[in-house]
């Protein structure tokens, strides 16, 4: 089976941020290997936490796109048709990330 890499916005490393995808200090991009378990495999820094650009969730698309899968709290509406539009599965949920990888994992 094909690895997945998924992608989760966070400021704590423990919870998912729960605003919007583009304001996080950093995405931690975690590895699905057999369907069924999970392992983190990077931190990435997101340089435009503190930015208002036109389009910022291309920009954010950017440091994600060999992800297949963003878990995140909440996406504005435009962002969410620019990410669907590049292929990228999404999935809401708010609170401790090992919890939401379980939930989307047992969704699959």
């Amino acid at each position: 089976m094909k690895s997945i890499k998924i992608a989760i916005p966070t400021n704590d490393g423990i919870t998912i941020f729960p605003k919007m995808l583009g304001m996080t200090k950093e995405i931690f991009i975690y590895e699905v290997v057999d369907g069924k378990t999970f392992r983190l495999v990077e931190k990435r820094t997101n340089p435009y936490e503190r930015t208002m650009q036109h389009l910022k969730t291309l920009d954010v698309y950017d440091l994600i796109s060999d992800c297949s899968v963003i878990i995140s709290g909440y996406i504005g509406k435009k962002g969410i048709t620019r990410l669907q539009e590049r292929g990228m599965e999404l999935f809401y949920t708010k609170g401790n990330i090992q919890d939401a990888l379980k939930e989307w994992v047992a969704r699959k």
